[in-house]
C-alpha cells in the first residue's frame, strides 16, 4: 500500500485480514477473558467455607478479630500461599495490618515457619493501609520448594492474632 493510500485510510491498511492478522488482534482480549473465568470459578463461595471447615471458627474470628478468613490456597505456581479474609468489623481489624505485625504461616506436618516476602521494588506482598468493613483483603506467604501442599493444615499469626488448623487448597 502506498504512503498516500494509508494517509486517506486514516494510517489502517484497507487489506482484507488474513487469519493470522485476525488472532493476532483477539489474544489480549481471549486471555483477559480466560484469566477472568479462572478467576471467578476459583473464588466461590463453596471454597471459602471448606477453608475454615466449621463455621464456629469464622464466628470465634468475627467476633474477636473482626474478620472472616475466606481461604488459603496454593498460588503462582505452588510457589506461594495466599491468606484471604474479609474485614466485617475494621476497628478490631486494625492489629492484622500493622506494620510492625510481622505474619508467620505455621505448617502443622514440618513446624517450619514461612514468611511474607518483601521485594524491594514492591515492599512487603500483603495489605498494610487502615482496613475498611466489606472490604477482602489479602497477603502471600513464600511457600520455597513447595513445601506445603494442597489438603494440608496451617496456622497463621499476626502479632497476637491466630488462625489454626486451616486447611490449604
Amino acid at each position: 500500500m502506498r504512503h498516500s493510500q494509508l494517509a486517506l485510510s486514516g494510517g489502517r491498511s484497507t487489506r482484507p485480514p488474513t487469519p493470522d492478522r485476525v488472532l493476532s488482534g483477539w489474544w489480549p482480549l481471549t486471555i483477559l477473558i480466560v484469566s477472568g473465568a479462572v478467576l471467578f470459578a476459583g473464588s466461590s463461595p463453596v471454597a471459602a467455607e471448606e477453608a475454615t471447615s466449621h463455621p464456629r471458627k469464622n464466628t470465634l474470628m468475627k467476633r474477636e478479630w473482626g474478620i472472616e478468613v475466606m481461604h488459603v490456597r496454593l498460588t503462582a505456581g505452588s510457589y506461594m500461599l495466599e491468606f484471604r479474609y474479609k474485614v466485617v468489623d475494621a476497628e478490631k481489624a486494625t492489629a492484622l495490618f500493622e506494620r510492625q505485625n510481622k505474619p508467620m504461616l505455621t505448617h502443622a506436618r514440618t513446624g517450619a515457619k514461612l514468611i511474607v516476602p518483601t521485594p524491594a521494588k514492591t515492599g512487603a506482598l500483603r495489605n498494610s493501609n487502615l482496613p475498611k468493613d466489606g472490604l477482602t483483603y489479602w497477603m502471600f506467604f513464600a511457600n520455597p520448594g513447595k513445601l506445603v501442599e494442597s489438603g494440608e493444615q496451617v496456622s497463621i499469626e499476626i502479632g497476637d492474632f491466630q488462625a489454626k488448623n486451616l486447611v490449604v487448597q
